[in-house]
């Protein structure tokens, strides 16, 4: 087995939907954005107008349909049988994958926690789906070095489909190594693949070196904190602002979750007025996990008692729930709200009956998020497509890579998960996936339509000024 030159790192994860993860419109999600608009509820079936393309055209969302004779020729391909770049990598029942080379897929992760077991399952789900092998799910458990080796070994083995979750500062390793096996291809999942490099105009973390099929940090740290918010407006409307603590969970070394942050920083700003009780809880030097959360968190509310009522971003699950738990030690547990975007561990924590102050997650169900991922692999394998020409509605104007690429920023749609409709939800999403992810939970009278599993907006953003 080949070893990569040991570099020496500090580990920076970034979680997400989130599984991590994920503003919607209805119930119909809808796209990240960084104008700060507040995700409405996820009750009503999807329904929104043809949206136009970066370069201004408008562009056709709804569903292919081939007119043609015969065997569908690709995936979700065009009436007239050429392949639509947009939904290409979205699973097609109506094709034969079985007609194509098997190929095997794995996963391969920095962290073995919930949130990456959630997304091997999926991944595992939708491998044979696409007639690919599974090789499995890899975790290094935080050692770059056997990351690396872990990649070198399933290359040697045989593996040509890769979903890779290592550290982003490895990006760059990654790349060289992957460039040496043109028979295979990857794509990440937590974060977008980033070169670290930095100056005017490069994005945080960066230019691209692949695509990435996620969400908009900084509208995910907005999205979040407006509600909190509006669970103060809603619960404890005669208490003043500076009466309140507000904390933002941070893991400082991911640029990524910095935006949250950011985001949330700035939105207290301006409703509030004043920073005096803004506090982050970084746990860069504790660990992405609950301890670290717990070792973060607990010394800022255990001596700030002069606050009786606290909102939290609480960034990723784990962070949320290890704040909750300090929330719920100090008994402040009705006074208190913490949110995050993510949402496989408080799907849990309800399912294990535990209400406390963790109360809604903004999210994305792993089938969901994992789909694209792994079926654009496999169209880059098929050769039906490139990394460079898929999703080209996506393509953000700015942040596409370098001057001559167009990797594309795919966004993934959320739902906000409650108590009283998360099960319909992921319900829902089992029936698409053709899944039993949740055998428990009812489906009866959820119709096909109740969610969507696209984004059928563009954000303004992606276009130049």
């Amino acid at each position: 087995m080949k070893r990569i030159i040991a570099i020496s790192i500090v580990l920076v994860m970034v979680f997400a939907l989130a599984a991590c993860g994920d503003s919607d419109s209805g119930g119909s999600p809808a796209p990240e954005n960084t104008g700060g608009a507040a995700a409405p509820s996820a009750s009503a079936p999807a329904s929104a107008p043809a949206p136009a393309s970066p370069s201004g055209e408008a562009i056709d969302m709804s569903a292919p349909s081939f007119e043609g004779e015969g065997a569908v020729p690709f995936p979700n391909c065009n009436p007239d049988g050429s392949i639509n770049l947009d939904r290409i990598a979205h699973y097609d029942a109506n094709y034969d994958y079985t007609q194509n080379e098997r190929y095997k897929a794995t996963y391969i992760a920095q962290d073995g926690g919930p949130l990456y077991q959630q997304s091997a399952r999926a991944y595992e789900h939708w491998a044979p789906l696409f007639n690919m092998e599974w090789f499995g799910f890899q975790s290094s458990n935080g050692d770059a070095v056997l990351w690396m080796d872990l990649l070198q070994n399933s290359l040697d083995q045989g593996v040509r489909c890769f979903i890779l979750d290592p550290d982003t500062t490895i990006i760059p390793a990654v790349v060289d190594l992957m460039n040496g096996y043109p028979d295979a291809a990857w794509l990440t999942q937590m974060a977008a693949p980033r070169d670290g490099t930095s100056g005017p105009g490069v994005p945080p973390g960066g230019n691209m070196v692949n695509n990435y099929i996620g969400f908009d940090n900084y509208d995910a740290g907005i999205q979040v904190t407006l509600k909190v918010l509006e669970w103060k407006e809603e619960n404890i409307p005669d208490v003043a602002w500076e009466d309140i603590g507000m904390i933002c969970m941070a893991f400082s070394t991911s640029p990524p979750l910095n935006q949250r942050v950011d985001a949330t920083r700035d939105l207290w700003l301006e409703t509030t007025g004043s920073l005096d009780n803004f506090f982050v809880a970084d746990a860069a030097t504790f660990g992405i996990n609950f301890q670290g959360g717990l070792d973060a968190v607990g010394p800022i509310i255990t001596t700030n008692t002069d606050y009786r009522y606290w909102l939290v971003n609480g960034l990723i699950d784990d962070f949320a729930q290890a704040a909750a738990a300090v929330i719920d030690q100090q008994g402040l547990t009705d006074n208190s709200v913490v949110a995050c975007f993510g949402g496989s561990g408080l799907q849990m924590q309800w399912d294990a009956g535990t209400f406390d102050s963790f109360r809604y997650a903004l999210y994305t169900a792993q089938n969901l998020y994992a789909e694209p991922i792994i079926g654009g692999v496999y169209a880059f394998l098929q050769g039906w497509t490139t990394p460079q020409e898929i999703w080209p509605s996506w393509v953000k104007w700015d942040d596409k890579g370098g001057p001559n690429d167009t990797f594309s920023n795919l966004r993934l749609p959320t739902v906000w998960l409650y108590p009283d409709t998360y099960k319909h939800y992921l319900a829902w999403t089992d029936m698409y996936a053709s899944a039993n992810a949740y055998p428990d939970y009812p489906r009866d009278g959820i119709p096909m339509d109740a969610y969507s599993p696209f984004v059928t907006e563009i954000p303004a953003d992606f276009r130049a000024p």
